[in-house]
């Protein structure tokens, strides 16, 4: 029995010695995913949360970030009773932005530009796409009644809105039922084992740093001699049938948009990523011409002009930049957007009718009030001297 005990005891101090290590260096360390169900339908993570966010086996990118009162990566709490005009930005992991500070996100950058004469807030999440760009929308109108959105659009977000390509929990996909489409929401609950387990730094920096899970797909895939190629971060070729379903999406998408946000077209703008790495060559652009993100993103960007929204294409702009100075806009080992590719993306929508639409006319009260201000302040102290 001592024997057996030892045994144990010495095949546990290489985990326990691990763990000590691992807790002392920066081990991404995010908020649980609260239950999400037909009572809580609105995926977001714990509220009013400090945590750290890190990635790859070096921790090439650290974070220090935080959730809000409504459960969302975000400095600000929401504020329903604010009547000052409000822009709500709604998206995935890009909106989400782990990888950058709070205030270095595009809707951080932009928040603080507006706040004398306005708020800017964000509603994203890992995962999401424009089936559950809906439910976003819909929570924000019936909460905080934005005067305008703005919906950030990545290459997965058209076949991956559809619950026969993906189905992760906390999500909703379109589904085909009757020949329409319902939204319909996958279940989660975070299991007490993935409770438990998430408490391990040393786990958690096999999963959320190192990517473990998703390396080994990788190289089944490989394995299997079916290397993948990709552009704008998903495969470069689908079948037809997937590329067809995938704008049957973006159609669905437009249909539903009026009614879920409570807007019209004239109050939304669209930011859609460019063909990121490929836009950085003549040949890798040459070479994405034909692939599958090219030719959906130029469906929506075409659909979205022809119902009258406004839309911000990125690509020109980051092309522009990357063949003025070399600059990439995104990290080393991660897809997502960098400082600067948030920078942009905010400067972008600054630059838009919609930003200005939203808070230009308050800005001219306000200036206009302090002109006032100043004026009567003015003549009351030329009265004093005289």
């Amino acid at each position: 029995m001592k024997h057996k005990i030892f045994f144990v005891i010495t095949l546990c101090i290489p985990f326990i010695f691990l763990e000590v290590v691992f807790r002392v260096l920066p081990v991404c360390y995010p908020p649980y995913i609260l239950t999400t169900d037909e009572k809580n339908p609105v995926a977001r993570f714990q509220e009013n949360t400090n945590y750290l966010y890190s990635n790859g086996w070096n921790f090439n990118i650290i974070s220090r970030k935080r959730t809000n009162n409504w459960g969302f990566a975000n400095d600000q709490d929401y504020i329903r009773s604010d009547s000052s005009p409000l822009m709500v930005i709604i998206g995935d992991s890009f909106v989400e932005a782990h990888q950058v500070a709070n205030e270095e996100s595009m809707h951080g950058i932009l928040a603080k530009e507006a706040k004398p004469f306005g708020r800017v807030y964000s509603l994203g999440l890992s995962g999401a796409q424009l089936s559950q760009y809906l439910i976003f929308a819909e929570h924000a109108k019936d909460e905080l009644s934005p005067n305008s959105m703005v919906f950030i659009i990545i290459g997965n977000d058209f076949d991956e809105s559809l619950i026969k390509y993906k189905s992760s929990p906390r999500l909703h996909y379109f589904e085909e039922k009757n020949d329409k489409y319902v939204l319909t929401l996958i279940d989660y609950n975070c299991s007490v084992l993935k409770k438990i387990l998430r408490k391990s730094a040393f786990v958690r920096y096999l999963m959320l740093n190192l990517h473990i899970k998703e390396n080994i797909k990788q190289l089944l895939m490989k394995f299997k001699h079916n290397p993948m190629q990709f552009v704008g971060n998903v495969p470069s070729v689908v079948s037809c049938q997937r590329l067809e379903n995938s704008k049957k999406a973006v159609d669905e998408f437009f249909h539903q948009l009026p009614v879920k946000s409570g807007l019209g077209t004239k109050d939304i703008l669209f930011v859609i990523d460019g063909l990121r790495p490929s836009l950085y060559s003549e040949e890798g652009l040459m070479d994405s011409k034909e692939s599958y993100c090219n030719q959906i993103r130029t469906y929506f960007i075409r659909r979205a002009r022809q119902l009258g929204y406004e839309l911000v294409d990125m690509q020109p702009v980051f092309i522009e930049k990357n063949r003025h100075d070399g600059s990439t806009f995104e990290f080393p080992y991660d897809g997502h957007w960098n400082q600067l590719g948030h920078k942009l993306v905010a400067s972008e929508i600054a630059k838009s009718q919609l930003y200005k639409s939203t808070f230009t006319p308050l800005n001219t009260l306000i200036k206009k009030d302090e002109d006032t201000r100043k004026i009567k302040s003015g003549s009351l102290q030329a009265q004093k001297t005289l």
